[in-house]
């Protein structure tokens, strides 16, 4: 009786649709709008007096503090609309959430354009420059490149080489891409350090100055062990000394009788051996030690140092003398690096981002 008597009120309720309170929900939608438009401008205002800030702040501090004073000025927002008699009564966390997530994206993305030019330029060109390689032998010519970078643009560019005798040289440069490159070729063939001036201006008068020193000498690569002219066989070890500060990296080998073998390190020498492939038993064998070097910015440059000397062996008559493949590589030269965005565009590109995702849901959630 109790079932029937529920199924009986069932049947007899009626579902009525609420009445729909559209000046309300107009009311709603404009109040709404404002408190968007007034973001963005509470955003563009605390952007600019940000902008003030950060021109007479220190360069090694002034991201963390700007940073935290647009979070500091993100509950003045609240004020600055009750002020403006904008109703935010029926506000709740999840709103104002919103809102404050709207400014600072807004804030951080305008300050940024703010204080990258056209708007703003107080950092001085950066400039990467290397030295292809740092030690020369005489007949060598020295790679000199550099890596340069400016927000604003570059104005003017100056190199110069002071020879040892006092002699100063301005050679021209070939630029490909943001890396330019000069090359010396030391025709007096000059013994001795080499100084080098680069000079970098930006169309805002922001100078960077680098000073660098490249040396030709005879002993860049010299033979220890054994005395040149040496009768050898397969168990002699041939120990060059190489100078350290040719390059931070470099690949030394030797050329036999057109046959390339790796260099391997042995304490503070290189060395090779008779047995590997290119020696010839009972023979004069000449050798010449080569080093290839490298540096890479977002593209590589390539050079080589090659022993100013030849050397000759007399071989005995050992089959064992050219009998194995020669050892591999034990450095890896240098690869490209990856080319990065001027400091201050990757944040306005994830800001940008993260302003169009949520553009994007609010225009779903309302269909």
């Amino acid at each position: 009786m109790a079932r029937r008597r529920k199924l009986e009120k069932e049947k007899g309720y009626e579902f009525k649709i609420p009445e729909f309170d559209e000046k309300a929900f107009i009311r709603k939608e404009k109040r709404n709008t404002k408190v968007v438009f007034i973001s963005f401008c509470f955003a563009f205002f605390i952007a600019g007096v940000s902008l003030f800030l950060w021109s007479g702040m220190s360069v090694s501090y002034r991201w963390p503090l700007i940073l935290m004073f647009g979070i500091f000025m993100s509950p003045f927002l609240r004020y600055f609309m009750i002020k403006l008699n904008i109703d935010v009564s029926d506000f709740g966390k999840k709103e104002w959430a919103g809102t404050f997530f709207t400014y600072f994206l807004t804030w951080l993305m305008v300050f940024t354009i703010l204080v990258n030019p056209p708007f703003y330029d107080d950092a001085p060109p950066h400039v990467e420059l290397a030295l292809l390689p740092c030690v020369q032998e005489p007949g060598g010519s020295i790679i000199i490149a550099a890596c340069i970078v400016d927000n604003a643009g570059i104005r003017e560019i100056n190199l110069t080489i002071i020879e040892p005798g006092g002699g100063v040289i301005y050679p021209s440069y070939l630029k490909k891409g943001n890396v330019y490159i000069w090359n010396y070729s030391n025709p007096l063939n000059l013994i001795g350090d080499f100084k080098v001036k680069l000079t970098v201006e930006d169309v805002n008068n922001h100078v960077t100055k680098l000073e660098r020193i490249f040396s030709y000498s005879k002993d860049a690569i010299k033979l220890i062990y054994p005395r040149n002219g040496t009768k050898v066989d397969s168990a002699t070890p041939i120990r060059f000394y190489i100078d350290k500060n040719v390059s931070d990296k470099f690949l030394p080998i030797c050329i036999v009788n057109n046959e390339t073998i790796n260099l391997t390190r042995s304490g503070n020498f290189y060395e090779t051996s008779p047995i590997y492939e290119g020696w010839i038993p009972n023979s004069n064998v000449s050798i010449r030690v080569i080093l290839k070097v490298r540096h890479c910015f977002n593209q590589c440059l390539n050079n080589t140092v090659v022993d100013s000397s030849f050397y000759t062996f007399s071989t005995e008559n050992d089959p064992s003398i050219g009998s194995e493949e020669g050892p591999k590589a034990e450095v890896e030269l240098p690869k490209p690096k990856r080319f990065t965005l001027i400091p201050g565009f990757d944040f306005l590109l994830l800001a940008v981002a993260i302003v169009i995702a949520m553009m994007m849901r609010k225009m779903y959630d309302r269909d």
